[in-house]
């Protein structure tokens, strides 16, 4: 079966100098998009839209130069409104961020005639663009159609590939691609002679800023509920995945409240491992919510370099399909049942704060001051953190400096010194969640629907203060509150958590072949970005049966196809490039 490409179901904007249109390049590029199933959406005035041939976005010409690619949940004719009232490109963006919510990249001309978009907070549809001649592009996934007008110093850039291995967290936000230029989610990109970005949205300037929270447990369950239901709107069947834990259930405990069970298959995914076999739970959860559920076996095999290949086709490694039998079978089974979409609870423990953290009660004890340090709530935290009373109260009292950062950081942590240590390491574990909306084999198939990294959730969440969020001194308290009418209480008095660590550890072992044939002798290990004298230990089951982070090595197996296969693409972009007569690149 052939692996659809992971622009397919994406978007294409050319934003085109008059003069660009007739030359060959353009000309070429237009031919072989349409000879590839895309549909032209929108051609006015120079600007053209394409959508990919499974693309479900939608194109809407909301005034003369404004174009909404996607979903702006606010109503098309309010937005229209917005765009009229709003002349000033950042007055504009910061109207449409806090007004309203989607998953959409909003593009204009502004009065110079120069290109804006504008990428919403979620992150849920990536936008990278550049320059060629005269004329922009903006993609969510560039097309092989688009190889004649990448950018001439289109190159892999090896420096932040390695600032990528040390924290992968940046293949979310930073191109190692030099000439292509990546909008961060909530942020606002001017297109000129050059790309200027300013930051409307980030989860650390929202947690800065705001002032009011509504920590009730009822409106936690509204903001949750209305952003579920508005994301499964539109979508006559879908796939619902209850792995266990408490996270998946609440997202499908509020499917069911507002009525979308019957539009639903209900999923759960097992191994061999006791840690990896969540059944007891994931029944208990469907059976208090009358549903049915479906109990898939995920088979520990070793892995092939097939199955790593599709890892390395997107213009980010895609480290969000590294479970590669889990994405297969969930991919299959989305077109089996021609599911649209695949609503999870991925990102639950950043926004509820999963994290058993002593620095909550420094962030009480930063808004409360000495009375944030009752006795019985710094045991409580003590108990649940497995520190002592002292230590906890050290943390509060004497919190370490952070130190200034030395290395490439997210956008979005950018700003989070200035908040309390908990909350900063909230914005932290959400700049992580960003690898949630990035390739893998089921999002080429249906749209990912993660309601907990909606803005209305993060919003929400953000403005709770973490002691608040962790009520009762244990993690994500507030929401087993919340939700615990609706859950059965094997899930919502859960103390532990799945683990995925020992089947990880086991397909490396099952795998260790193609791992060691990638790796030992690959791109990366070539550039000097990772060492493979120690591989003969660390990939022995006597290392792999106690190291926790065996998938490292599926992460640096993906970064490796990745590095190999943009090296193939550079190859067709120059022969691309010779086979038309290029314009002078700018």
């Amino acid at each position: 079966m052939n692996v659809a490409t992971p622009d397919r179901r994406g978007y294409v904007v050319i934003d085109q100098d008059g003069a660009d249109r007739d030359r060959p390049e353009w000309v070429e590029v237009v031919r072989q998009l349409l000879a590839a199933g895309w549909r032209k959406a929108l051609d006015i005035n120079g600007m053209i839209i394409f959508l990919g041939p499974d693309s479900p976005l939608k194109v809407t010409q909301v005034h003369r130069q404004h174009f909404l690619i996607g979903d702006w949940r606010g109503g098309d004719e309010f937005l229209s409104t917005l765009t009229a009232l709003h002349r000033s490109d950042a007055a504009l963006a910061q109207a449409v961020v806090s007004q309203g919510w989607g998953r959409y990249v909003f593009v204009w001309r502004g009065d110079d005639g120069d290109l804006r978009l504008l990428r919403d907070p979620s992150g849920a549809l990536d936008c990278i663009c550049w320059r060629y001649g005269a004329s922009w592009v903006a993609t969510s996934q560039p097309p092989e159609a688009l190889n004649a007008v990448f950018p001439d110093d289109l190159a892999i850039d090896w420096t932040v590939l390695g600032d990528i291995i040390g924290a992968v967290n940046l293949a979310s936000d930073h191109l190692a691609l030099t000439g292509l230029h990546a909008v961060t989610p909530g942020s606002l990109a001017r297109l000129a002679h050059s790309v200027t970005q300013e930051a409307i949205w980030t989860p650390a300037r929202f947690a800065v800023t705001v002032r009011d929270w509504d920590d009730r447990p009822e409106a936690l369950v509204g903001v949750v509920d209305r952003s579920v239901a508005a994301l499964v709107e539109g979508h006559n069947h879908i796939v619902t995945e209850i792995s266990g834990g408490l996270d998946s259930a609440i997202v499908a405990a509020s499917l069911v409240a507002n009525g979308g069970a019957a539009k639903s298959r209900f999923v759960n995914y097992f191994d061999d491992q006791p840690e990896g076999d969540e059944r007891a739970f994931a029944r208990a959860a469907a059976h208090t919510l009358g549903v049915d559920l479906e109990e898939v076996h995920k088979p520990v095999a070793a892995l092939t370099r097939k199955q790593f290949a599709p890892l390395g086709q997107s213009v980010r490694p895609a480290l969000h399909g590294i479970d590669m039998v889990y994405d297969a079978e969930m991919a299959g089974r989305a077109r089996k049942v021609r599911a649209t979409g695949l609503l999870t609870g991925q990102g639950g423990d950043a926004v509820f704060f999963q994290s058993p953290d002593p620095l909550v009660v420094a962030d009480r004890f930063r808004r409360e001051g000495l009375r944030g340090l009752n006795p019985g709530y710094v045991a409580s935290v003590a108990r649940w953190t497995r520190h002592s009373v002292w230590t906890i109260a050290r943390h509060s009292l004497f919190p370490k400096p952070r130190p200034p950062a030395t290395t490439r950081r997210h956008r979005w942590v950018e700003g989070a010194e200035a908040l309390p240590p908990a909350k900063a390491r909230q914005v932290l574990q959400l700049a992580n969640c960003q690898t949630f909306w990035s390739d893998c084999l089921r999002a080429r198939s249906a749209t990912l629907l993660h309601p907990l990294l909606t803005q209305p959730v993060m919003e929400h969440c953000l403005a709770i203060p973490t002691d608040r969020l962790t009520r009762g001194a244990r993690d994500r308290g507030l929401a087993r509150i919340a939700f615990e009418d609706r859950l059965p209480p094997l899930i919502t008095e859960r103390r532990d958590k799945g683990d995925l660590s020992r089947f990880y550890a086991s397909v490396v072992r099952q795998s260790v072949d193609v791992v060691t044939d990638l790796l030992v002798e690959g791109r990366l290990a070539e550039r000097g970005l990772i060492s493979t004298d120690d591989f003969d230990k660390a990939l022995s089951d006597a290392h792999l049966i106690w190291d926790p982070a065996t998938n490292r090595f599926l992460i640096l197996g993906a970064i490796e196809v990745w590095a190999r296969s943009w090296e193939g693409r550079l190859d067709r972009v120059r022969r691309a490039k010779v086979a038309v007569e290029p314009v002078e690149n700018a």
